[in-house]
């Protein structure tokens, strides 16, 4: 790179100077003068509008290097016996442009109906040169940002108690967008990093600094693949980047809400000190000041869509599925899938395959978390079908994805044309297509349920019952849900259909007053299969802490319908709200059902944790309800009518309206990973 000059700009080479053409400042000679063929004549001068001296300041380069450094060699500064203060009073010596004159980092994916889309290619850009002008490459560091980053790479000292999290969840449900293949060699090479960046100096701040240099400058070089490239040799290339160190924070910070609480216990007794609420706090903000960095740098990158997404998972956890930053985060995700273009993605090329996998995995992750963030809040999806082409991931093993080719083609030839497993197997790829076909039809049930829209509103709820079904259905036998299956993955799968049968007959009885029968009869079969699938956990002896998004964004909605029936059915008067005749009800059933089911959250509802307030309040106003159902009280004082907000309820007609209008929330299950 070039000196700064006073004014803090960076010097231009001498011919670009003379012909007034911009210079990209590149060393030893400018790409501008390469392509022009004046590589000889491409100088920097210091000063140049003064007469040169006699012992000649003019920096050339004579030779170039025909071996140049590779990407993760930095050449650091001998700062041994400096102190940390000294080190960046070092750094902060010199002049850094102002961080406005940094130079674009392009506009990532273009569309066909893009201004330059349609117009230039990137064969043309290419060959006038301009991509290399939008190279990050030569972006100089800002002081104070290396200075932050090495404070985050210093937390990198606590990888083994990361990892430990890490692995303790992939034992409870092995991530499917990020797998074990990944994650370890991914925190092998940055413990490799960090071990050999700090070994034997007396000054480990001094080192993390230059090692923070580092990260900036292989941040700022795109990732270039090719597709004979191997899971190793992309992690070899490309480990030390703000993307890859902030994926692993949020997966260390997501795994503290999805591992049992024993096995956490266990082991935070091996770093004294270390509780849940500090690590949680310490995580999230690692990994937002990575997300800052590579904002900073202006990059879209793959490692910066997963970061993303295992980020927006960690918040949905620490703040709540409802909080604004989880939706703000949806934002950014979304900006960067689509910059990216991995919402349409091209022919192969150089992409190699399991990079391929990987992305179609990252976009139904992306997919679906809008889909449930959008459902829960009510608001329109950010990405939509219609403009996207969302294809279907392998149904194939993590280790089979990024296995050599022969392995590889082996488990390519077990898969039907529909790219199902033949062996009925439920543990390689089986969930991340069936969260995409329940994602394409929940897309389905907001359109109808967000719609103001009356006229054929029945039509419609029934036309997409009838395609959840076709969808169903269309489903290899071996993921089809049965009464004697005990597979919870199936039994969650099957839990999602149930769900979107539920919204839809949910805004028909609210719309205009139809489909009361369909809305009970769903319910009952919502609480009935929690209630199953609870019982499994139980006799398998281990029940995952994430269950609980199903008791609170699924199970609570469903409860509350129950509970506001059990009260119509409790009146001593008709109630003129119903005007069709009352539907078979099994009272006593439901009541059972409902008590066993609000029992369960005193054991799977965490408290202090993200929507714990919203569930915690529904389960008491569906207690309440029941209370009155049994006691037979048709009204009570208000004294004793107070339901967890403070709020004072009068009688049953009263309760039921509040009921009616109470916010459940909506479903939001979060465990990707």
């Amino acid at each position: 790179m070039s000196a700064p000059r006073r004014n803090g700009q960076l010097s231009s080479c001498e011919p670009c100077r003379k012909s007034k053409l911009r210079c990209d400042h590149s060393t030893p000679t400018c790409k501008r003068c390469e392509r022009r063929g004046k590589s000889d004549l491409c100088v920097y001068h210091p000063a140049p509008l003064t007469k040169p001296r006699q012992s000649g300041q003019i920096l050339k380069a004579t030779q170039k290097s025909t071996n140049p450094q590779p990407l993760l060699c930095a050449k650091t500064i001998s700062v041994t016996n400096l102190g940390s203060s000294a080190s960046v009073s070092l750094l902060g010596a010199a002049q850094f442009p102002n961080i406005s004159k940094r130079h674009l980092s392009g506009s990532g994916f273009l569309g066909p109906t893009s201004y330059s889309g349609s117009v230039f290619s990137n064969e043309v850009e290419l060959e006038l040169g301009i991509r290399a002008s939008l190279s990050q490459a030569d972006t100089p560091l800002d002081p104070q940002r290396v200075n932050q980053g090495a404070q985050v790479l210093s937390l990198l000292e606590h990888l083994d108690l990361y990892e430990k999290l890490i692995e303790n969840r992939n034992k409870i449900i092995p991530g499917w967008i990020f797998g074990p293949p990944l994650l370890r060699p991914l925190i092998a090479r940055l413990r490799a990093s960090y071990r050999n960046a700090t070994a034997g100096s007396d000054n480990k701040y001094a080192r993390l600094m230059d090692l923070s240099r580092v990260l900036f400058k292989n941040s700022a070089t795109p990732i270039e693949t090719q597709s004979s490239m191997s899971l190793n040799d992309y992690l070899s290339q490309f480990t030390l980047r703000w993307d890859m160190v902030g994926l692993v924070f949020a997966q260390a910070g997501s795994a503290t809400f999805q591992v049992l609480q024993q096995e956490l216990d266990t082991i935070f007794k091996e770093y004294p000190g270390t509780t849940k609420e500090g690590l949680c706090q310490m995580t999230v903000q690692a990994t937002e000041a990575c997300l800052q960095f590579c904002n900073y740098l202006g990059i879209i990158s793959d490692p910066l869509s997963w970061t993303m997404i295992q980020h927006m998972i960690f918040l949905s956890s620490l703040h709540g599925s409802c909080d604004h930053r989880t939706w703000q985060m949806l934002g950014d995700l979304t900006t960067t899938v689509f910059a990216l273009g991995i919402h349409q993605p091209a022919a192969e090329g150089d992409t190699p395959f399991f990079l391929g996998e990987i992305r179609k995995r990252a976009m139904v992750a992306a997919y679906a978390l809008d889909k449930d963030l959008a459902t829960c809040l009510g608001r329109p999806p950010r990405i939509c079908w219609r403009y996207c082409n969302i294809q279907f991931p392998l149904d194939i093993d993590y280790d089979e994805l990024v296995a050599k080719p022969s392995t590889r083609e082996a488990a390519l030839q077990h898969l039907d044309v529909a790219g199902w497993n033949k062996d009925g197997r439920l543990d390689k790829g089986a969930r991340a297509r069936g969260v995409l076909i329940a994602s394409l039809l929940r897309e389905s049930v907001l359109e109808v349920s967000l719609s103001h829209e009356l006229d054929g509103l029945e039509e419609r709820v029934l036309d997409v019952c009838r395609r959840s079904d076709e969808y169903r259905l269309g489903m290899p036998e071996h993921l089809q849900w049965t009464d004697n299956k005990e597979d919870l993955s199936l039994a969650s799968l099957h839990l999602e259909f149930l769900y979107q049968q539920f919204l839809l007959f949910q805004t028909l009885f609210k719309r205009i007053g139809k489909g009361l029968d369909l809305l009970i009869r769903t319910s009952s079969e919502i609480i009935t299969l929690l209630l199953k699938m609870i019982s499994i956990q139980s006799r398998q002896g281990l029940v995952p802490p994430y269950v609980k998004w199903d008791l609170c964004y699924i199970g609570l909605p469903a409860a509350g319908v129950l509970s506001i029936e059990l009260l119509r059915r409790s009146q001593t008067q008709p109630l003129t709200l119903l005007t069709s005749p009352l539907p078979p009800f099994p009272r006593s059933e439901i009541i059972q059902k409902l008590s066993v089911f609000i029992a369960q959250f005193n054991t799977f509802v965490p408290q202090n944790e993200g929507d714990y307030e919203i569930s915690n309040r529904g389960q008491k106003v569906i207690s309440q309800a029941l209370d009155r159902v049994l006691s037979g009280v048709s009204s009570v004082s208000p004294s004793e009518a107070v339901v967890s907000d403070g709020a004072t309820i009068g009688d049953d007609i009263e309760f039921m309206a509040f009921l009616e209008n109470f916010d459940w929330e909506q479903e939001v299950r979060l465990a990707f990973g």
